[in-house]
This record gives structure tokens, C-alpha cells and sequence, in this order.
């Protein structure tokens, strides 16, 4: 058992937890399969603790067991089968088993011989069932995979069944979330590498995943991208003092692991989670499974207590107390949180037999509820008219209803808009029509509702129904009746701040280029102003411009609007394109957009015929890395690093989506008609690029206030404004911008109207305790400027505390790559550089980051030349992922401009140039360091193969390094030797002359040594075994797909053992451990094996 900090710090305290909630814990065995429960690696469930907890679970109508075996075998059959598909498709299949059960044939004399449904797990009753965790649980790979085995630090089981598979990992290595998440995603085959690994039957029945390093822990499930792993931060029902209390220890010391653990692995929480609180949807054109958020497994549960708890009525003599709001901000899930609340619902004793009415505008919760009426055995009952509305809302008992709305709000006319049914072309009065209790109204959107005559009447046709609110803004106040007046108190909150600090939200900058602004390229806005009022004196047109300014004549002016596009077409291309992140345009009118669209064209063609325009000297140095750009004016900054994307700038759409009416130019259709705006938005979606199935190149959505509330689409990074918004619309549309994606580090308001100089005057809509809370993140660019100073000091004061002040020599790299030797030392160092290069990324291509360009570029090499050294990751290359585009372009520039990537010695000691390359390093201690941790790659990539020859070498290596470590001259070339011996492929080392022989009498050898000399009669055994069993191995190998066949390597198996009791070198009880170690071996060496195959079939 290990005892690092890995174990010790992390795992160890985690099964300590998992303990004391009730969890069996179980050490696992990488040798022994019965240890954990099973006959032999290859499976996953622990089918005797199945067909244990099915009969305990599953019993007759009196009381006793029923099941005999043929019903048990066709019931764990229904989990263990293989079947066709892909995981996400069979993940489905078995959650929906485990939530409903299968069925089987009943007794004749019960039920009249009907079928009976056979549970896995008793949801209602926790207690009933069997809790189990199993550490450093092995799975072994299909056969043909490169690893032979997997092996997750824990997974969790409930009757047998693997539902969580958590991965530790030391806080003292780089990135170990990252490197967690990385483990999960190979585990689940889910990294799509273009080769399988891991082993996805083990991730049949997974419900999460979880990586933790102790200090922090996140969850996900096995389909999600690492940007959507995320912390648990909730002990529900559990506060952090009680939890800390329990742990014995101060609140204020709880780590996110053991929130974690208390929050989501309890046994009575992870069942509630995996029926109420997991689901499946589409998502980019693929399907994904979800877990809730903490946030949302709070809310639901405060709303079914407040549900089941508060006064109705008639009890309070004047309000219903059931209800409340819900505040979640934008883009935190809120839609879901309704999802998840109604299927709790369902399974809750008194609760189920409500009716629950849904008020939305979106087709996409319709759907998941779907899902989940299905699950209760219920249909839904969807309507956009109000006569149909009156015939459901009469009719008695539980049902689930959706009044579809229609906001009609994409007129040029700034008149107040009216919220209705979507079928609807008034709001009739609906009358009383139903005065149960057991009724609750959700209402999505509770901003936009709560003042409209719909809700009026809502209320009054169910008057005595509970009400909940979901809503992603601040309280509405002053002319308006405030959200919580109408649905009562709040249920629970989660705000924009809660929403970034967690991860949920990436956060949104604020930067103003308002008519003061200069266009890249171009005039002074100010220029254009006086050009348009050219005839007026100074003092009139300063008149002119602070009353005129910002209306919509002025907002429509053909003129304005061209520059403004030029402006904003090179604010994109240089911040948000390198990204191959996408863009809004809000502006003032209909026609605003469609002029707006014309100009970005026009904008975006003499881009294109600026860089195609660049001197072709420039057009070299880019190419070759010998060009300085940083050393440029900005203008050419900016056309040179835009020439890579040159091929995509050509073809970037710019597309309106805007209402229609009668008397609009009929050119106007293509961007007003339903189908084709529907089509338009979803290439939107896809990611930027070339066209194609999965790319597209429309960059921009050109819009009024369509598309600015309610719509969620991740690859838009920046929201461009040219109108006037206030309110909970300027909340719901600058929220576009906050879903996160890989590489989204945040999201961009950019403002050319002048909303920022306004946002308090829009804000006084809400009530002061909220709107700090509701925009705290909305801040200017511009406050990254002193964090970017700080985060650099950091990383200059790390490499300070050895002395190394300077970064701009050949020995000042080789010094600070040789500090970061230290494990601990470079993981704090990529930590520090992660948050430094992050925000420079953030500021770029602002002249306020240019101070920080230099260092940026220099501390990216150090730490590329510090990966490769010391083999962080296996390849050991700049992790480009952890940062942005931009940030990855400069140090890429960086790079080849002093052609690092001819110096840096290969990974792999084996390549042509590795010796030739160590030998330039600039000392003999950074040669003996790139030799030592080569080596040391090399033993460990190789290992497997032939563990004897390695595990020789790494011995040696160690007793060289012990020897004359500080004698760098004479280390260096004592380790040139080591490396020639371990490339050394010919036969002159080995013992035998077919290396698969030898091979394989070194790992048997290796499993009879005592420690003394064996004899020269017990090696010609051995040798003798060896052959034989290589024999063996090459004959049944050569079945088709043996690699595949488990059946045919079980029969090898058998064949090895039968060759080890014939040559009675080892004794009888550790002839299957041999076997199995043997096996092992020959999985890593099938490369070898299957040319030896072909060889001989040729022959």
C-alpha cells in the first residue's frame, strides 16, 4: 500500500469519511481478484453482494423470498450482458434499470401469475441496502488496449453495483485536479484519442465521477469536458458547523473533499442523487449525461420542505406560505432546478398527488420534464390557449401542465411588453376554475411574468396554490410590486458572485468604446460626429453630441454604424477570434442590425485586403519565427497575428435575427423567418471554423432583444452593445456571455452606447441588498491590470527566493529549470503561471498588458523546457490548454523565434537526435539532468515490456546517481553509457536470442530468485519454461481476435499453468499468481507477439 501523500493526505482520510457514514471499506488487490469480490478482473459488479441485496430488497407479498435462481440470473444478467452501443447509450439503459427496475415472471399464485418488477436499489428505504467502497479497484482493459488494466483510487457500490469512481491525486504535483480529471476521462474512454483505453464497462451504472486532491474536490459526470467539473460546497442537510463538529474539527478547516463527501456521498444523499438528480440531455449535437449542482440539490430540497411545511391559505388566514423564490443567476441551472424539484416530487409520499403547472417559454424544459413524467407514470399536458388551459385547471387530482408563453417584445417601439400564452392574441380572464390546495405554480422567468395580467390571472384561477418563482436577477422594486412580494420569501439564493467563484459562470469584463473611442484602421468617432454636423459651429455640435448622441436617428446613421463595425470587427478579430469564440451585436433597431450586418462585410473584406496587403518580409518573419512583432505598431500587430486565421477571416458571416412585420423590405425575410433563423442559430452553436458538420463560420448574431434573454450558447464570448438596456434585461442579456467552455476565461460586455455609465441609474429598479450581488462581477477590464501586476510579482518572487533575478540568458532558463526539480516547487510554480498567463490572456490585446508581454513569453518557455525535463505528463509538453490562445501564440512566437524547438532534447532517448541535442546544453549538470529523467521516462514507458531488463536499469541508475551526483562531468558520462545500454536493442546482452524468450525468462527468473545465485540447472529450466511458454502464447495468439476473446485467454491461462506444474520450479499455490503475472506480460508485449505470429504464418 502506498504511503505518499496521495494515500495519506487524500485517500486515506476519504475512506476514513466514507466510514463514518456508514460505508463498508474494503483495500483492494491488483493481484488478487477474489478480494474484491470477483472471479477475475474483467468484470465490475459484485454480482454475489447483487444477488444478496435482491433478495433482501425484493421480497413477496408476505414478507419472504421469492427469487429463485433462474429470476436472480436474469436480473444481474440485465446489468452484466454485453450489449451494442455506445457507453452514453448504454449508461442510459442502465440508470433507467436502476431507477425503475426490470421485470420478470411473477408466482402463479400472486398477482394472478402477472409479471413482477424487480428493484436494484431500495430508493425509499437507504438503510435497506448495501454500501460498500473499494480502494485502487482493478478493471482490466479489453484486450488490444495498451494499458493492461485500470485502476481508480475508489469506487463506490451500493448493492454491488459501481455507481462513483473517485480519483485522488497528491496536492503536491502539477494541475492535480486537471490530472484527476484527465485519469477519469481515460478510464471512461471519453478523451476520444482516436484509440480505446480505459474500460467502459465499469462506467455502465456511473452515476459521477469525482477527482479530488483534499484540499479541493469536483464532480462530473463521465461525459462532461473538465470546464464542467465543479465543487460541491454544500453539506445539506448538514451545516458546516455541524459537519465540522462531526469531523472534529473548526468550521473554517472543512475541506472541499470532506464537503464533498458529507454533501453528495452519504448513503441516504447519493440516492436521492441518483433518482431525483441526474438526467440526460442533447447538448452540441451529442448526448450528455448531467449531475446536479450543489446549488440546485439545496434549493430543491429547501423547496420541498417549504412545500411540505408552510401554512396553505387558509391556515394563514391571508397568503399561501409554501412557496418563495428561487434566485439562481444566469446560466447557473435554474431550468434544471425545476426539472430536479419536480421529479423529487414524484417520489414524495404527499407531494406526488399535486398538480404541478409549469409557466415557460422554453420548449427544452418541456422536454426534460417529459422525461421525468415518464419515470412517475404521467403524461404532460402542454397548451399555448387559454380554453384549453380552463378545462385542465378544472380537473381534479395530480397532473403536469405547461402554459407555454410568448414574449412579444422585438419592436422598434420601446413600449412596455405583454407576457401571454403563446396561442393566445389577448390575456382573457380565466375566472376561479380550481380551488385545490395540492397545486404548485412554477413559474421560469419569475422577473418577467410577475407584473403581467397572465400571472393575474393565474393566481386568481388557483387561488389557493402554492407559488415558486425561478428567477436569474435581482429583486424588481419602486413602480413595480416587488418578485418576493408575489411568490414570497426567498427558497434560496445563488449569485453571480457564488456563480464565478465556483466555476458555474466564467466572470464578464466591462470595456467602454463609446463615441470617444479611436477605430483601429480608422477616424476618431469624434471625427465622424463633426463630419455629420459639418455645417454647425464646435460649440453646437458638443450640444449635439451630448443630446443626440445615443438616439436612435443617430444610432441608425449609416455613416456611425461603419465605423463602428470597423471598430468592432478588429476588437474581435485580435481578442476574441484567436480563441475561436463567437459574438452578439445588440443594437438600437431592425434596421440598425441590418445596415450593421452590411458594414461588418464591408468591414471584414478590407481586413481581408489589408493582410493580403502586409510586406512580404513581414509575411516571412511571421512564418519563420525571426519577426519581433511585439516590435511593431499595433495596427500591424494585429493584421500579422491575424494572418494564421486569414482563411476563416475571408468567410465570416455576420447574421440578423430579428421580428417580422407587415410592411418590412422583403429582403428582410431571410433574417425574420422562423425556420431559417432557426437553422441560422444553430450553426451559431457550432463551433467557429471552416464550414462544415461540426464547424461553422457565422461569427456574430445581429440582434434587437431577440436571443438576449433565455438563450445559451457557450461558444459566445463577447456581447457587443449599441442601444440603450436596462434593468433585468441589461442582467439577462450581458449573462449570454457567461457559460463556460474550454479555453473561456471570460466573457466581454463591450459597450458602444454608454450602459456602464449608466448602470447604477439601471440598477435602481432593484432593491439595494440585491444589486451589489446581482452585477458585482460586471467590472472593467481595465481592474485586471493591478491582479496581472500582481500575479507576475508572484512568479518573479518564487524564482527570487533562489537568487534568480534576470531571465533573459541561455544560463538564466537553465538555472530556474533546475529550481523546479523540486516536485512541490514546479507545481507551485505552474500554479502561480497558470493564474499570471490566465490573466494576461484576459488583458491582451489592451496596451496595458504590453508591459507583461516579455516575462509572459519567458516564464512559458521555462516552463516548457521544465515540462519536457522532467517528463510532467509523460510527454512533457507546454500544456497550451491551461491558458489562452492568445498567451499560447506569444510564447509559440516565443519559441521559434530563438528556434527552442531544434534545442530541446526529444522526449524519447530512442530518437536519432537526443544524444546530439543533450550535448548543446549549456552545462554538464543539465546534460546529467536530461539523461537522468530520460531514463527514468524510458523505464517507465517501457517497463511492462520487459520488467526485468528495467527494473536492472533503474537499479543502476540509482546506484550511478548515488555515486556521483555533484561530479556533473563525470555523472554525465557514466549516464551516456546507461543510455546507450538501455537503447541498445541487438542480442548480444540478452540470454536468449528471440527477445520474447527472454522477456519472458527474466520475469520468471525474477519470480524464483531468493536472493542467491541460482544454480546454471535451475536456469536452463527456467529458460526451457520460458520457451515453452512462449510456444504457447504464439499458438493461441494466433486465433482471430484473441485479444478480444476472454474465453480464449482463460484457455492460455489454463495452458501456462499446466506448463508450470510440469516443470515443478514453483510451488502449486503460486502457480496461478505466476500464471496471471505471466499473462500480464504478454498482454504488454502483443505488439512483439503478433509479428512473431505473422512471421511464422508467412513461413
Amino acid at each position: 500500500m502506498s504511503t505518499g501523500p496521495e494515500y495519506t493526505e487524500v485517500e486515506k482520510p476519504l475512506l476514513d469519511q466514507l466510514s463514518g457514514l456508514g460505508w463498508q471499506v474494503i483495500e483492494g488487490s491488483k493481484s488478487d481478484p477474489s478480494v474484491t469480490e470477483r472471479e477475475s478482473f474483467r468484470g465490475s459488479i459484485l454480482e454475489d453482494r447483487l444477488r444478496a441485496a435482491l433478495l433482501k430488497i425484493n421480497c413477496g407479498p408476505d414478507g419472504a423470498q421469492w427469487l429463485d435462481e433462474a429470476r436472480l440470473a436474469e436480473v444481474v444478467s440485465s446489468l452484466t450482458r454485453s450489449e451494442l452501443g455506445k457507453l452514453i447509450e448504454l449508461n442510459e439503459r442502465m440508470t433507467e434499470r436502476l431507477l425503475e427496475g426490470v421485470s420478470v415472471s411473477g408466482l402463479p399464485d400472486w398477482d394472478q401469475g402477472r409479471s413482477q418488477r424487480v428493484q436494484f436499489i431500495d430508493f425509499d428505504h437507504p438503510d435497506h441496502n448495501d454500501f460498500l467502497a473499494i480502494n485502487q479497484f482493478r478493471v482490466d482493459e479489453p484486450g488490444g488496449q495498451a494499458k493492461k488494466f485500470v485502476a481508480p483510487d475508489v469506487v463506490l457500490f451500493v448493492n454491488g453495483i459501481p455507481l462513483v469512481v473517485i480519483e485522488c491525486k497528491s496536492p503536491y504535483i502539477i494541475d492535480p485536479m486537471a490530472e484527476g480529471i484527465n485519469q477519469l476521462r481515460r478510464y471512461a474512454n471519453q478523451r476520444a484519442l482516436g484509440m480505446p483505453e480505459g474500460n467502459e464497462q465499469l462506467f455502465w451504472t456511473n452515476q459521477f465521477v469525482v477527482s479530488t486532491y483534499g484540499d479541493k474536490a469536483r464532480v462530473a459526470t463521465f461525459t462532461a469536458g473538465p470546464e464542467h467539473f465543479l465543487e460541491w460546497k454544500d453539506a445539506a442537510p448538514l451545516s458546516r458547523d455541524e459537519l465540522a463538529t462531526h469531523l472534529g474539527k473548526a468550521a473554517a478547516e472543512l475541506t472541499g473533499q470532506e464537503l464533498l463527501v458529507a454533501g453528495m456521498l452519504s448513503p441516504a444523499n447519493l440516492l436521492d442523487i441518483v433518482r431525483h438528480f441526474t438526467l440526460f440531455t442533447e447538448a452540441n449535437g451529442r448526448r450528455i449525461k448531467i449531475v446536479a449542482r450543489y446549488q440546485q440539490y439545496r434549493a430543491v430540497g429547501r423547496a420541498l420542505q417549504r412545500l411540505r411545511t408552510g401554512k396553505t391559505r387558509a391556515e394563514d388566514g391571508e397568503s399561501d406560505r409554501r412557496g418563495g423564490l428561487i434566485w439562481h443567476t444566469q446560466g447557473s441551472g435554474k431550468s434544471l432546478t425545476m426539472v430536479f424539484l419536480v421529479r423529487a416530487m414524484r417520489s414524495d409520499p404527499v407531494l406526488r398527488a399535486f398538480k404541478v403547472v409549469i409557466v415557460t417559454d422554453r420548449t427544452d424544459l418541456e422536454k426534460q420534464l417529459s422525461e421525468t413524467a415518464k419515470l412517475s407514470g404521467e403524461g404532460v399536458q402542454r397548451t399555448r390557449r387559454t380554453s384549453k388551459l380552463k378545462t385542465i385547471f378544472t380537473e381534479k387530482g395530480p397532473a403536469l401542465v405547461f402554459a407555454m408563453i410568448q414574449k412579444y417584445r422585438d419592436t422598434d417601439s420601446a413600449a412596455t411588453s405583454e407576457t401571454r400564452l403563446a396561442g393566445d392574441d389577448t390575456n382573457e380572464s380565466l375566472g376561479v376554475l380550481n380551488t385545490d390546495e395540492a397545486i404548485v405554480i412554477l413559474v421560469d422567468e419569475a422577473h418577467r411574468s410577475q407584473t403581467s395580467t397572465l400571472h393575474a390571472n393565474l393566481m386568481a384561477a388557483l387561488p389557493n396554490a402554492a407559488k415558486i418563482g425561478f428567477t436569474g436577477t435581482p429583486i424588481m422594486r419602486e413602480g413595480k410590486k416587488r418578485t418576493d412580494a408575489i411568490f414570497g420569501p426567498f427558497i434560496d439564493k445563488y449569485t453571480i458572485r457564488q456563480a464565478e467563484h465556483d466555476g458555474a459562470v466564467v466572470p464578464i469584463f466591462y470595456e467602454g468604446r463609446t463615441a470617444k473611442g479611436a477605430v483601429a484602421g480608422g477616424s476618431d468617432l469624434d471625427e465622424l460626429f463633426e463630419d455629420m454636423f459639418i455645417e454647425h459651429t464646435p460649440e453646437e455640435v458638443e450640444k449635439l453630441k451630448a443630446r443626440y448622441a445615443t438616439t436612435g436617428a443617430v444610432l441608425e446613421a449609416p455613416k456611425l454604424i461603419a465605423a463602428k463595425a470597423k471598430s468592432i470587427l478588429w476588437h474581435y478579430v485580435s481578442t476574441v477570434l484567436p480563441g475561436g469564440f463567437k459574438a452578439q451585436l445588440s443594437a438600437t433597431s431592425r434596421l440598425a442590425t441590418v445596415r450593421y450586418r452590411e458594414e461588418l462585410i464591408a468591414a471584414r473584406d478590407d481586413l481581408v485586403s489589408q493582410i493580403e496587403r502586409l510586406p512580404a518580409h513581414l509575411v516571412r518573419g511571421a512564418a519563420d519565427g525571426s519577426l519581433d512583432i511585439d516590435e511593431l505598431d499595433r495596427r500591424r500587430q494585429v493584421l500579422v497575428r491575424a494572418l494564421p486565421h486569414l482563411g476563416l477571416i475571408r468567410i465570416l458571416d455576420f447574421v440578423p435575427v430579428i421580428s417580422g412585420s407587415n410592411n418590412d423590405d422583403p429582403t428582410w425575410l431571410q433574417w425574420t423567418d422562423k425556420a431559417r433563423q432557426d437553422a441560422v442559430i444553430a450553426e451559431f452553436k457550432r463551433p467557429l471554423g471552416l464550414p462544415g458538420e461540426h464547424t461553422s463560420p457565422v461569427a456574430f448574431l445581429l440582434v434587437r432583444t431577440m436571443l438576449l434573454t433565455g438563450f445559451d450558447a457557450p461558444v459566445e464570448q463577447a456581447l457587443y452593445l449599441d442601444r440603450f438596456i436596462q434593468d433585468a434585461e441589461l442582467l439577462q442579456a450581458i449573462a449570454r456571455v457567461n457559460r463556460t467552455a474550454p479555453g473561456k476565461a471570460a466573457g466581454l460586455l463591450v459597450d458602444y452606447f454608454g450602459v456602464g455609465a449608466h448602470l447604477q441609474k439601471a440598477l435602481q429598479a432593484y432593491a439595494p441588498e440585491d444589486a451589489e450581488d446581482g452585477v458585482g462581477a460586471l467590472a472593467s477590464i481595465t481592474d485586471e491590470v493591478p491582479k496581472l501586476r500582481d500575479r507576475h510579482a508572484r512568479v518573479v518572487a518564487l524564482l527570487a527566493q533562489a537568487g534568480i533575478e534576470t531571465f533573459d540568458l541561455d544560463e538564466d532558463i537553465e538555472a530556474c529549470v533546475d529550481l523546479l526539480s523540486d516536485d512541490a516547487l514546479r507545481a507551485r510554480f505552474g500554479v502561480l503561471l497558470k493564474q499570471f498567463l490566465s490573466t494576461l490572456d484576459t488583458v491582451l490585446p489592451r496596451p496595458e498588458a504590453l508591459p507583461f508581454v516579455v516575462d509572459g513569453k519567458r516564464f512559458g518557455l521555462i516552463q516548457k523546457i521544465a515540462r519536457r525535463r522532467y517528463r510532467d505528463d509523460g510527454l512533457g509538453d507546454f500544456d497550451a490548454s491551461l491558458y489562452g490562445e492568445k498567451v499560447r501564440a506569444l510564447i509559440d512566437e516565443h519559441v521559434t523565434a530563438l528556434d527552442i524547438a531544434t534545442k530541446i532534447p526529444p522526449v524519447s532517448i530512442t530518437d536519432p537526435d537526443f544524444l546530439a541535442k543533450v550535448k548543446g546544453l549549456t552545462s554538464d549538470k543539465a546534460k546529467a539532468s536530461e539523461m537522468e529523467h530520460a531514463l527514468r521516462f524510458h523505464i517507465r514507458k517501457n517497463f511492462d515490456e520487459d520488467p526485468a531488463r528495467y527494473t536492472k536499469l533503474s537499479e543502476r541508475l540509482d546506484e550511478i546517481l548515488k555515486t556521483l551526483t555533484g561530479k556533473w562531468d563525470q555523472l554525465s558520462l557514466a549516464l551516456e553509457v546507461l543510455l546507450g545500454n538501455a537503447t541498445d536493442e541487438s542480442s548480444s546482452w540478452r540470454v536468449h536470442e528471440d527477445p520474447l524468450v527472454a522477456r519472458f525468462y527474466g520475469l520468471l527468473e525474477s519470480e524464483f530468485a531468493t536472493g542467491a545465485s541460482l544454480p546454471d540447472e535451475v536456469r536452463v529450466d527456467i529458460m526451457h519454461l520460458a520457451e515453452n511458454v512462449v510456444v504457447e502464447v504464439i499458438q493461441h495468439a494466433a486465433i482471430v481476435r484473441f485479444w478480444q476473446n476472454p474465453h480464449a485467454q482463460d484457455e492460455l491461462r489454463k495452458e501456462i499453468i499446466h506448463a508450470l506444474d510440469d516443470r515443478d520450479l514453483f510451488p502449486f499455490s503460486e502457480q496461478a499468481s505466476v500464471a496471471d503475472r505471466l499473462m500480464e506480460l504478454a498482454r504488454a508485449n502483443q505488439s512483439l507477439i503478433t509479428q512473431q505470429v505473422n512471421a511464422r504464418g508467412r513461413s
